[in-house]
């Protein structure tokens, strides 16, 4: 590892690639841990490596004026608005990481966001190409909530390991590691030898070693948007998934969507140039690419009601249902049936797929036991799933049965499930009457269901009485297929 070779002890190759990643794209990162973790030392240390010029601003109590400079009051009378530059201002900075980002006030913290947006201050351009911030959970005294639109702006968020989370190889080394702001006055008494423990040569070597890795994965990065053509589709997929499973909690943006979208690409393309360069392994696309999904979304940074925990385990469960996409070969019509199982209203439709699609032990698992757990009525897709199974026995979960008999209203058979028609829709009453005239129980039922949805809407016309009179048709030939055991290619190939 290139961090560990700088002294940085305990990371994850996962967590030095995204390091990496967000070199090679610019896109900001937001380390956040305890104290004494390494999120400045990190940032210093890859400075150093890079030869680039750095500085750290701690945002709790760096005065804007310390950032901007003063205005030159001379070109101020010739109406040219400059400011001078000093050692801490940020025009001729290339990297800068803003430290104790949550202990700014609310008001700094906005004077922030045009630099991490944009790298620009005041609306002048800076030479800032990398911007990394650093804060401490909120759980530590005097920190404040982030704003959101702050928050948005960054791309990754990594949460360093503290010691006692390392192994004890690591944590012996960071025992003996002393860096550049360690025992100062040491060299006073040793007749000026450096207490470092990381040489400068190694750091010299090590960004010779960054450079070409960040060289070689600018072309992979190019490549890879070329031939994996399909990453959007399944980030727009996920987004959905992930809105749905959280209830709306964690609800992506477009922004979002690009910064991860970037992310897997940078984060790939890294991985294969490291093992160009270090003629090692490439990891396994699938592990590192659900990696990087959870540290491109921020959550619980404000201590909000879903914690990141719970929302990590969202979503992998969202990244594992669609994670076909990312094996090779893969037949992306199951994964969009998969997607779609998770997403379709129609009850019917939903049964298809359930009841004859091979999608995966973790997909049906999932679909069955949320249908259990939710409040929609499921008597249409109940009585159809145990006809089926009356036939086809071990269609079924066999510890799903008496779950789903119990899901059978019995109210739902009957025209007691349908609200009175009232208004202009009474002229119809005749027509719909005519749709509930079914010969089955079952294309009763089926016709019950629909009739009620149709009312529900309150658009009942010509045109949407023939819909629904089509739909009834289409469930019933749907589920006389099912009886039979026809998959979905038999059933006219409603499959996405």
């Amino acid at each position: 590892m290139m961090l560990e070779r700088l002294g940085i002890y305990g990371w994850k190759d996962a967590d030095e690639n995204l390091v990496l990643a967000s070199l090679l794209t610019g896109d900001p990162l937001l380390l956040i841990g305890n104290h004494g973790c390494a999120k400045t030392h990190v940032a210093n240390k890859v400075a150093q490596a890079l030869g680039r010029k750095f500085l750290v601003y701690d945002a709790s109590k760096a005065m804007f004026e310390d950032v901007l400079g003063y205005p030159n009051v001379e070109k101020l009378k010739h109406g040219v608005v400059e400011y001078v530059p000093s050692p801490v201002t940020i025009w001729d900075k290339e990297i800068v990481l803003i430290d104790e980002l949550n202990r700014a006030v609310p008001e700094l913290q906005s004077k922030w966001l045009e630099i991490i947006r944009s790298r620009r201050i005041m609306g002048f351009p800076t030479q800032v190409k990398w911007v990394w911030a650093a804060m401490n959970p909120m759980s530590y005294s005097a920190t404040n909530a982030l704003d959101n639109a702050l928050i948005g702006r960054f791309a990754l968020f990594l949460y360093p390991p503290d010691v006692l989370q390392m192994e004890e190889r690591d944590r012996i080394r960071i025992a003996t590691h002393i860096n550049g702001d360690d025992a100062p006055s040491l060299s006073e008494w040793t007749g000026g030898v450096s207490a470092g423990t990381v040489a400068k040569a190694d750091v010299a070597d090590v960004g010779v070693k960054m450079r070409e890795t960040l060289v070689l994965a600018g072309g992979h990065f190019l490549r890879l948007r070329e031939q994996m053509r399909t990453l959007a589709e399944f980030l727009a997929k996920f987004a959905d998934l992930l809105m749905r499973e959280t209830k709306s909690e964690v609800a992506l943006d477009g922004r979002r969507l690009g910064f991860i979208h970037r992310n897997l690409l940078a984060n790939r393309a890294i991985e294969l140039a490291k093992a160009e360069v270090f003629q090692s392994g490439v990891p396994g696309f699938v592990p590192s690419a659900r990696y990087v999904v959870q540290s491109s979304i921020p959550v619980g940074l404000n201590d909000e009601s879903l914690k990141r925990e719970e929302a990590v385990h969202k979503m992998e469960i969202c990244f594992d249902l669609l994670s076909s996409y990312f094996e090779e070969g893969a037949e992306l019509s199951r994964v969009n049936m998969v997607y779609e199982l998770f997403t379709t209203p129609d009850p019917m439709r939903k049964a298809e797929l359930l009841l004859t699609q091979p999608l995966g032990e973790m997909a049906l698992s999932k679909a069955w036991t949320d249908l259990m757990a939710g409040e929609k009525d499921l008597t249409l897709l109940a009585y159809t799933a145990l006809q089926v199974e009356a036939r086809r026995p071990g269609t079924v979960p066999r510890e799903l049965m008496a779950s789903l008999s119990a899901k059978i209203t019995p109210g739902e058979l009957s025209t007691r499930c349908i609200s009175r028609l009232e208004g202009d829709a009474v002229e119809y009453i005749d027509e719909v009457e005519q749709l509930l005239d079914q010969d089955t129980d079952l294309a009763r039922l089926v016709a019950y269901h629909r009739v009620s949805e149709l009312v529900d809407t309150g658009n009942i016309n010509p045109r949407t009485i023939k819909a629904i009179g089509d739909a009834i048709r289409e469930d019933i030939r749907v589920f006389e297929a099912l009886l039979a055991g026809e998959s979905a290619e038999c059933l006219g190939g409603k499959a996405a």
